[in-house]
């Protein structure tokens, strides 16, 4: 168990200057066929703390993107959304080292909307918070310009 000290007045909260994002566009709002993976497989990644953890993944979005076929790794939440840690080509430098997705979850025909808004992760914002990176195959080659991008 740990204790933090919430300071409303600190010198980081005041210096926090909101966030980049990018505006919304609808062609980033980018469908794709959901196949659920009912294994329980977990993968072992690193944390944002130095640390190695499992992550559960529970399925696969397939969608294209820029032309071509992509795919993500997802972990399924409890009301059925599903939770990617991703990386794209900006990673680093136009954006964070990675980010979060939330899909909504998959329609009767295994359909949802995959990349219309990335999330900052909470690591993001303050060292003390634990974050997963991206599961293998979750470093996407393309540009994701969705989203939150950086801090500003």
């Amino acid at each position: 168990m740990g204790l933090r000290d919430f300071d409303p007045e600190s010198s980081a909260r005041r210096a926090f200057d909101g966030l980049r994002v990018t505006p919304y566009d609808q062609r980033w709002a980018v469908t794709g066929r959901f196949t659920p993976d009912d294994t329980g497989r977990t993968v072992r990644v690193p944390n944002a703390d130095g640390r190695e953890r499992g992550l559960g993944l529970g399925g696969e979005p397939v969608f294209a993107l820029e032309g071509r076929e992509l795919s993500l790794q997802v972990s399924l939440q409890g009301d059925g959304s599903l939770w990617a840690v991703f990386a794209g080509a900006t990673s680093g430098s136009g954006s964070y080292r990675f980010r979060f997705l939330y899909p909504a979850a998959p329609d009767a025909e295994g359909r949802t909307t995959v990349t219309s808004t990335a999330l900052l992760p909470p690591c993001a914002f303050a060292d003390h918070f634990v974050c997963p990176f991206p599961p293998p195959g979750n470093t996407l080659d393309a540009e994701v310009a969705a989203g939150e991008r950086t801090l500003a």
